[in-house]
């Protein structure tokens, strides 16, 4: 049977496709990189994402969505997290046992509530005060629950990496979520060694990936009408 081949669809920006890219780029697969633009937040470059609404390609209206062709059919995965997870137990990311891949879920989960508190204190403010916002909130939110994740790492690993002795998911999104809060996590030693060896696994793609918007540079919702954080 040949090999899977993907194709993952979002806004040219990183958020909650970036994660996904950062997966492929670390297991070194191939996928074609379909980005959308996005001119509610600042992004005029990249296809019309009202045609792939129109051709009922998402299951909820939204993207991320990932294509994966097989065996000769092709099987569409939505949801960020899903995304996620799908791929890094395609790729071996998710540890070495089901204990593992709950200490694993465990981050995982950790970081989705950061993400719903930062949406929180820095998402919704006005445009103008998100670059003070963010300040506030990875000096003063973050650290309760990056030190909590920290002291977790120390427990179950004596690696470098967060959950065992191999890179992992979990390494992955915290090294994902330190580069869109701009944070090196160097007050937390254990997954500032973690951050410390992803970046070096991903030097040739972090020197090559587009400069992309970040969330906290984009309108906010309270400069627009109906509007909502990117999915």
């Amino acid at each position: 049977m040949s090999e899977a081949t993907y194709k993952l669809h979002y806004f040219n920006l990183r958020a909650r496709g970036e994660l996904p890219r950062i997966i492929f780029a670390y297991a070194n697969k191939k996928f074609e990189d379909v980005r959308y633009a996005a001119p509610n937040f600042g992004i005029t470059e990249g296809k019309d994402i009202a045609t792939v609404k129109a051709s009922g390609l998402l299951p909820f209206g939204q993207v991320p969505v990932l294509e994966v062709t097989t065996g000769g059919k092709t099987h569409v995965i939505s949801q960020s997290h899903a995304i996620e997870r799908y791929l890094a137990r395609e790729f071996g990311l998710y540890g070495s046992s089901n204990l593992e891949a709950a200490r694993i879920d465990e981050i995982l989960e950790a970081l989705v509530d950061v993400g719903n508190s930062f949406a929180q204190q820095v998402w919704t403010k006005p445009r103008e005060e998100q670059a003070e916002a963010l300040k506030k909130f990875v000096s003063e939110t973050l650290p309760k629950t990056a030190t909590v994740i920290d002291k977790f790492a120390g427990e179950h690993s004596d690696s470098a990496f967060c959950c065992g002795k191999t890179l992992t998911l979990a390494d992955l999104a915290l090294f994902h979520t330190g580069n869109m809060l701009h944070t090196d996590w160097k007050d937390f030693p254990n997954i500032h060694k973690s951050y410390e060896a992803v970046g070096k696994a991903l030097e040739k793609y972090l020197a090559a990936r587009p400069n992309s918007c970040l969330l906290y540079t984009s309108p906010s919702p309270r400069d627009r009408q109906k509007s909502r954080m990117p999915s």
